[in-house]
């Protein structure tokens, strides 16, 4: 059962620094990291009026970008393992600046069918793409659309980097957890 956060949408800015320590499965010793996405997509999800989101994750033997879950009208998919292509990518472009990316308007996405399957439904009218990064490197990247025009703005004027910089930790010691 999805748990919900007690968060006010008119004070949501406001909480957006204590955001991440009211989830709780970043506390839990097995958390995974489709957990931590799903629970966070939840707690944001109505602020942002989300239609979809994705979690990418930058692997560490082929240094590719690849979606390990979604996030569609509540339900997650986890366990996911697919491999993006490089060519004409969006995800790519915003994780190599490691700058977020916003586009008031879906109408001219500029990157490749697959990551335009992952983020974008018919009525999605905006996105974003927040990158991860630890250290100077982009670990991955989240990525989630609205039917609201210009619903990230909070992302787009750097309100979200402080949840984002903790699920980049959080990712980083993952990836080096599997690695040893």
């Amino acid at each position: 059962m999805a748990r919900r956060l007690n968060i006010d949408p008119n004070e949501f800015p406001q909480e957006l620094p204590n955001l991440w320590s009211k989830l709780k499965s970043p506390k839990s010793e097995n958390a995974n990291l489709s957990d931590v996405f799903a629970e966070l997509t939840r707690a944001i999800r109505c602020r942002y009026a989300i239609d979809k989101g994705v979690l990418v994750l930058r692997q560490e033997e082929t240094n590719h970008l690849a979606a390990i879950s979604t996030w569609e009208k509540g339900s997650v998919r986890t366990g996911l393992a697919l491999t993006l292509p490089i060519e004409s990518s969006l995800f790519e472009q915003v994780a190599r600046s490691s700058r977020v990316y916003g586009n008031l308007s879906t109408s001219s996405f500029e990157g490749n069918f697959f990551e335009q399957k992952l983020l974008l439904n018919p009525s999605s009218a905006s996105f974003v793409l927040q990158p991860l990064s630890v250290r100077g490197q982009v670990v991955g990247l989240i990525g989630y659309s609205s039917q609201r025009p210009k619903a990230f703005s909070d992302f787009l004027d750097g309100l979200f980097d402080g949840i984002a910089a903790q699920l980049a930790a959080m990712v980083d010691k993952k990836l080096t957890e599997a690695a040893l």
